[in-house]
Order: C-alpha cells, then sequence, then structure tokens
C-alpha cells in the first residue's frame, strides 16, 4: 500500500507538478501478486467476454479507467486516471481481445475493429473526474458496463443463436450502456458468438433430460427415476459454477426455466 501511494504521488508530481506530457511508468500494480490475485478474483476468466484466459493468450492487468491516455471518443486524447493506477477497484483481468484494439469478424464474416484499450466514453464530458475529485458524479454518465458492479445479468439478454443483446425493459440509459459495452469490447465476436450458442444448446439439453427424468418418476414411480432427475439437476448446479464460461448464458436461460423447475422440485417434495 505504501508502495502505491508512493507512486500516485510521484505520478502526480510527474504530471502536475511537472507538466511532463509523457506517460509515467507505473510498476505497482505490474507485481507477480496483483496478477495471481486477479486471476483469482476472476477464476481465471476475462471480466467482460466471460472466456477462459489460458496460457495461451496473456492475461491483461485492465485497468478500467484508464491510467495514462483516454479516448473519449471525440477529439484529441486526454490525461487519464493516473490517480487510480493501483486501485483495486480500478483493476480486473481481461482477455487481449476485449482490452487491445484488433480486427474480427462476426458471425456473418464482417469484419470490424474492436478493444477497449484507452477507450472510456461518457454520456456528459463535463462530468469527467478529475484529480482529487470522487466519481460520484461521472458514475452516474458513465456508458461502460462495470462487471464488478453493474449486475450484467439485469442488463444483458441473449438467446439460441448466441447473441447478445440489452434487456427488455431496462432504461434508455442502460441500453446505452449495453450496446457500447458491446461495440467497445466486441462481445459480438465470432468465436463468442458461437461458444454461447454452445453453451445455450448444452444447457437446453440439460433441463430437457431433468424433464425427461421427471417425468419418468411421476409415470411409475420407481426411485431410479427420482435418482437420476436429482444427478441431472446437480449436473445443471455444475454448469452455474463461478469458475465456468460465459455463465451470463447459462443463468438467463435458467431464469427463463425457473418456474417450470421450480414446479418440478415442489412436486417432487410433495411425492416424497
Amino acid at each position: 500500500m505504501a508502495e502505491a501511494n508512493d507512486e500516485h504521488l510521484a505520478a502526480h508530481t510527474h504530471y502536475v507538478v511537472e507538466g511532463n506530457d509523457e506517460a509515467f511508468n507505473h510498476k505497482s500494480y505490474q507485481d507477480k501478486q496483483v496478477k495471481d490475485a486477479l486471476i483469482r478474483l476472476f477464476n481465471g476468466k476475462c471480466a467482460y467476454c466471460e472466456s477462459k484466459i489460458t496460457i495461451t493468450s496473456p492475461i491483461d492487468k485492465e485497468h478500467f479507467r484508464p491510467k495514462t491516455k483516454i479516448n473519449t471518443g471525440v477529439g484529441p486524447k486526454i490525461r487519464g486516471y493516473y490517480w487510480l493506477a493501483a486501485d483495486w477497484d480500478n483493476l480486473l483481468s481481461a482477455c487481449a481481445h476485449c482490452n487491445r484494439t484488433g480486427t474480427h469478424e462476426t458471425d456473418l464474416d464482417d469484419q470490424f475493429v474492436a478493444g477497449k484499450l484507452d477507450y472510456f466514453p461518457l454520456l456528459d464530458e463535463t462530468k469527467r473526474a478529475a484529480y482529487g475529485n470522487d466519481l460520484k458524479e461521472e458514475e452516474k454518465v458513465r456508458l461502460l458496463i462495470n462487471p464488478c458492479i453493474d449486475k450484467p445479468e439485469k442488463l444483458i439478454s441473449y438467446n439460441k443463436d448466441g447473441e447478445i443483446t440489452p434487456s427488455i425493459g431496462i432504461t434508455e440509459k442502460e441500453e446505452k450502456m449495453v450496446q457500447t459495452s458491446i461495440d467497445t469490447f466486441g462481445l459480438h465476436r465470432s468465436e463468442l458468438h458461437k461458444e454461447r450458442r454452445e453453451k445455450w444448446k448444452d444447457i437446453e439439453v440439460q433441463i430437457e433430460r431433468i424433464k425427461w427424468a421427471f417425468n419418468k418418476y411421476l409415470q411409475t414411480l420407481d426411485e431410479d427415476f427420482l435418482d437420476k432427475y436429482h444427478d441431472e439437476m446437480m449436473e445443471l448446479k455444475r454448469y452455474k459454477s463461478i469458475n465456468k464460461e460465459f455463465l451470463g448464458v447459462v443463468r438467463f436461460l435458467i431464469r427463463k426455466e425457473l418456474g417450470e423447475l421450480k414446479h418440478m422440485m415442489n412436486t417432487i417434495n410433495v411425492k416424497k
């Protein structure tokens, strides 16, 4: 903590007191312990796309609010949130595809450029936080979803084709946040589209297995089918484990089926 505070003051001196424009060399967040902690905190997954970050794909120690320069989307870049460079609440783990600018393809083979890098758009640029100010007002106009505090599962919907869209019933500002995040992180890139589609199929199949075992038990009252029902329910729960990829899709589809799943559980309890 002391090292981070010293670096914070040194960065402020570098930029503000001495008036330097070149990037300050932040080091404290680069510590291996920080990387390891982020991997554990995010269960080895990218905070934005929920895919596993493996040894073949580097983990980016991502600053949600860019530390050096900010691309506002309009005009030249401006000075970043250098005082948040070692702030734990500003650090996430991200995959290179979500965090670095690159060219990708959609599921329809259309090419597009995405990757957050130093992009951090606001609805109202006059609310941009400066050194010494808290983030309360800026938070009201932030346009990128923060997966740690925004409860993405309430904002985002999916369909069986792997498409990701804003949820029905959210506010206009929330819709803009979802669409801005999809476009910025490239969440419509083809490999994610495919993986979400496959995950949807897996959950559909698993729910059908539960329904089959449940109906067989009702027809026969055979305890073997009851055991099968419980086994299949446990398998569905395993899909919801926090270390699994694409939990957003899993939870979304289970919520859609929750009424019927609860009905089956209540019926089983009555039968017992």
